[in-house]
């Protein structure tokens, strides 16, 4: 609403600004370019002294910006933003976790292996009678159950020794 209540305003008040700016650059020049002993006089003058380390002292207010408002954003965006968001829920739950994942649960399948026939016959038996008693339960309850609801069961039985041990 703002730009359209800007084009109703006066024309005057418009060119405002331009003006103000011309004559300010205006009498700069000729003071600096003619009025040199003029300035001078009333910089050296009580009140030209007072007003010219009012303006020429900063008062520190860039250092107090500084400190106050962009270290504030710099820290909270490197501590949270970057830390916590960038390094840390997107690195565990995108490929940096999903490579740990695997690596784990590959030294868990190395530690399996023991170069004995009956341990190999017994971990496919095992896999065999998993993968049978599975698809039963989906002939079993198909008009119950969801696909969606069988790969969270899946999932859910793939990670649960892992919470069990870190208990």
């Amino acid at each position: 609403m703002n730009m359209i209540d800007a084009e109703f305003i006066p024309q005057i008040y418009k060119l405002l600004p331009v003006c103000v700016s011309i004559f300010g650059a205006g009498l700069s020049f000729f003071f600096y370019t003619f009025g040199t002993n003029f300035l001078y006089k009333l910089k050296m003058s009580f009140f030209g002294r007072k007003f010219y380390n009012f303006l020429n002292k900063k008062w520190f207010f860039d250092k107090v910006y500084h400190e106050v408002v962009t270290q504030s954003a710099l820290s909270f965006g490197y501590h949270i933003s970057y830390k916590v968001i960038d390094r840390g829920i997107i690195e565990l739950l995108g490929p940096m976790g999903f490579s740990n994942l695997v690596s784990k649960k590959a030294s868990v399948l190395h530690n399996l292996q023991t170069g004995f026939i009956y341990h190999y016959a017994f971990l496919m038996l095992m896999g065999v009678t998993f993968l049978v008693g599975l698809l039963q339960l989906w002939y079993t309850f198909f008009t119950v159950l969801d696909f969606r609801l069988v790969c969270v069961f899946v999932i859910t039985t793939f990670f649960a020794p892992n919470i069990a041990l870190a208990k």
